[in-house]
């Protein structure tokens, strides 16, 4: 294997357990992929600002976080202007977040909690090959 960077993911969400059992989730599916948690976008915003080298491939969110929401975050987000694509995950079952969700070209996916491992794996083979599907 060579020095270059592996692929990473963010997972922003307020509650730490859900950053957690994702990333347990996420290193079951691929365990080479590099993960950052936030339970503040505001965090993800600065780390994304501050960060000159690598960005993820793809972020998850949570819609439903005090002080910056879901999307108080991807209204900052979109001034950076990053390529990043955004998978919405949320308890959020509400057709307004769904329909909003629709219309961000950024979002490519809404997925509502809990999460299983089949579910959140077909999400995760969407942006990342997988070398052996278990």
């Amino acid at each position: 294997m060579t020095t270059s960077a592996k692929p990473m993911v963010f997972f922003i969400d307020d509650d730490p357990l859900s950053n957690k059992f994702n990333t347990m989730l996420i290193r079951k599916i691929h365990p080479d992929v590099e993960i950052k948690t936030f339970t503040k976008a505001e965090d993800a915003l600065i780390d994304l600002k501050e960060e000159k080298n690598q960005k993820p491939e793809v972020i998850f969110l949570d819609l439903n976080m005090p002080v910056m929401n879901g999307w108080d975050f991807m209204a900052e987000f979109k001034k950076i202007g990053l390529d990043i694509e955004v998978v919405v995950l949320t308890s959020s079952n509400d057709s307004s977040d769904k329909e909003k969700a629709e219309k961000n070209d950024q979002i490519k996916d809404y997925v509502v909690k809990p999460l299983t491992k089949n579910a959140f794996s077909s999400v995760v083979k969407k942006f990342f090959r997988n070398k052996d599907d278990e």
